[in-house]
């Protein structure tokens, strides 16, 4: 079964949701953002976290060494079908304090449909 339109929105509602969460430094949301079992990696600077748990305490220290960022995310598309779908999408981090870009790249992360709705199940950041 191919993505309704109602899928590709909550994913991009999704996306959102993230980073205003991450940005307004409302960490508990994040656990209604992504799975159990969720994994995020990047190549830049280099992650790999895996558990909710886990990358709640990097989320964290992230907010805490950086407590003026926002994460700037676009350029989104979706592919799936049934429960699972693969969403790309381009990102900019900034310092609104400084007004100087911190980071760019890409997400590309794999989603899957739960009994509470879409969440992040693996996310993979390419910088660059």
């Amino acid at each position: 079964m191919a993505l309704t339109i109602e899928d590709r929105f909550e994913i991009h509602e999704l996306l959102a949701r993230y980073a205003h969460a991450l940005d307004y430094h409302n960490l508990p949301a994040m656990r209604d953002i992504w799975t159990d079992d969720c994994r995020f990696q990047a190549d830049e600077p280099e992650v790999n976290i895996s558990g909710l748990d886990n990358l709640m305490a990097f989320f964290e220290q992230t907010v805490a060494a950086v407590p003026n960022a926002r994460h700037i995310i676009s350029n989104i598309y979706v592919v799936g079908r049934g429960s699972e779908a693969l969403c790309h999408a381009y990102l900019q981090v900034m310092d609104v304090e400084q007004g100087t870009q911190l980071g760019a790249g890409r997400y590309r992360d794999e989603m899957a449909r739960t009994a509470s709705g879409w969440r992040i199940r693996t996310r993979v950041f390419t910088a660059g």
